[in-house]
């Protein structure tokens, strides 16, 4: 059979926004924390002389600096004034006990061996911030996506990069919890069975309780409940010849797992966080908040470089060369005033969302969505995302990122949600107050979708109210209590809460 090929051309019209440089430049700052910004603007400065430093209230302080020399020095000048050995060896101990535990951080630790790794020099430094991204638990703090560079940076490089960092030793850090962990080290492990990667797949709730009868039930129960669905394309087969003896091996494996595998390493020594806005209340129960430079410097133009410019006798070519840093000065500043307005207008929005949580403390977070601050700021979703990453807010109730006040929600009469919208305040001479009334962004999220931090401490509340002798409520009985109180929870959904707050079932407790 005979193939005709043949070539057209067709002419269309297509409408395409492209982002400018200064957009680039200025969405690049947003998305940098403190210490970050910090770096950028004395590399700024350095390179481009019509820009200067005029305030930087953290000029003085020494990122450097080691506690345990200045102590050691301490006790050299102890040492000199007392002449009696007793006192000598009381000044030593005292150092002893003051000194700090000297043990290789798990940074350190995992650093030293990701630069031994040849990789692409984006692969490097998202992988370092990875790293330095760990809690004392080796989990993240930050969602990792949150430290891609959309222009350079692909998920495939994030997912590469996680990968390495998760088989280093320890093997099962830069995990999202214990379940990825223990899953992490059990494919590292040759002694793992098919059956043991199965349940830590997604599956850790059927050891509750750790039993292995009632465990094979739940597994083949859930293996032929998914092969009668019709769009089932994985194979359980391998289920249907385990019996409850390698179901008790693979909880014995289970069990051999580290669900902390950076205990043995000290907490990092770099790991300090500034805010970036902080939140107080005033006398009439209002609430204000206020930019934080922190450690931010101040930038303005040059002065000089202005005169310079303005000079009697320069030539229109001599002019023409200092226009050039002057206009990207200019842009630099707009920059990190777009990125400080940004911060404070998200924050804004914040306060008003979870105006309840200000005044309660925890316990008290509505329903909010990053998209739902999208639209009441007139931006885009991945603009809001930028605005939060790596911020941080002060309040009484302490010290959180923003991406604390983000929390998902059980919807409980879809019907009855509200579509309202309020509008925020514009910034007013670097603080704005939250009046006292009900104009929180979450006026949608009304008693009709109630949000997982409800949830939780209503769980607490309903556990702590328990006397010591009484019997332990049951995830259903959980389920029934707070369908009294008003929420309507799946007893599946209980399960999950009680066990991410560190809550046994009931017939363990």
């Amino acid at each position: 059979m005979a193939l005709n090929f043949s070539q057209t051309q067709r002419i269309s019209q297509k409408q395409l926004q492209k982002l400018g440089q200064m957009q680039i430049q200025a969405l690049k700052y947003l998305s940098m924390n403190s210490l970050d910004l910090r770096k950028e603007i004395y590399d700024e400065v350095e390179k481009n002389p019509a820009l200067e430093i005029t305030d930087d209230s953290m000029e003085e302080w020494d990122y450097s600096s080691s506690a345990p020399s200045d102590e050691l020095n301490e006790y050299t000048k102890l040492k000199t004034v007392s002449a009696t050995s007793q006192d000598k060896a009381n000044a030593f101990q005292e150092i002893l006990e003051n000194n700090p535990d000297n043990t290789e951080t798990l940074s350190d630790h995992l650093m030293f061996q990701f630069n031994m790794l040849e990789l692409s020099e984006n692969r490097h430094r998202l992988g370092e911030k990875l790293i330095y991204n760990l809690d004392k638990n080796g989990f993240h703090i930050l969602a990792p996506v949150s430290f891609l560079n959309f222009e350079t940076d692909t998920e495939e490089d994030l997912k590469s990069v996680l990968s390495i960092i998760q088989n280093l030793e320890p093997c099962g850090c830069c995990c999202q919890n214990i379940e990825e962990s223990l899953l992490i080290q059990a494919r590292n492990n040759s002694g793992a069975s098919q059956i043991s990667l199965f349940i830590l797949d997604g599956h850790l709730d059927f050891l509750d309780p750790p039993v292995s009868s009632k465990v094979l039930k739940k597994v083949k129960d859930f293996a032929k409940g998914e092969c009668e669905k019709a769009f089932n394309t994985v194979d359980y087969s391998f289920i249907d010849e385990i019996d409850e003896e390698d179901i008790q091996d693979a909880i014995s494996f289970i069990q051999t797992l580290n669900p902390h595998p950076a205990g043995e390493y000290s907490a990092s020594d770099n790991s300090f966080v500034i805010p970036d806005v902080r939140v107080e209340k005033t006398s009439d129960g209002s609430f204000t908040v206020v930019s934080e430079r922190g450690i931010i410097p101040e930038v303005k133009l040059s002065p000089e470089y202005t005169e310079m410019m303005n000079m009697n006798g320069i030539s229109e070519q001599q002019k023409s060369n200092l226009e050039k840093p002057l206009q990207e000065a200019k842009a630099f500043i707009d920059s990190l005033i777009y990125r400080e307005d940004s911060v404070f207008n998200a924050a804004l929005a914040i306060v008003q969302a979870q105006k309840e949580f200000f005044e309660k403390g925890t316990g008290h977070l509505n329903t909010l969505r990053q998209k739902d601050v999208a639209e009441l700021l007139g931006v885009h979703e991945t603009t809001v995302s930028r605005m939060v990453n790596s911020k941080y807010l002060q309040c009484e109730w302490g010290l959180f990122p923003f991406k604390y006040f983000f929390v998902g929600g059980i919807v409980q009469n879809a019907a009855e949600v509200s579509e309202n919208r309020t509008e925020i305040s514009e910034k007013t001479q670097g603080s704005s107050e939250i009046e006292n009334e009900d104009q929180s962004v979450n006026e949608k999220n009304s008693p009709a979708e109630i949000s997982k931090d409800k949830i939780i401490f209503e769980i607490k509340q309903i556990l702590d109210s328990q006397p010591p002798e009484a019997k332990k409520l049951s995830d259903q009985k959980l389920s029934d209590m707070l369908s009294e109180r008003g929420i309507k929870v799946a007893r599946r959904t209980i399960a999950k809460y009680r066990s991410q707050i560190g809550v046994k079932s009931s017939y363990d407790r």
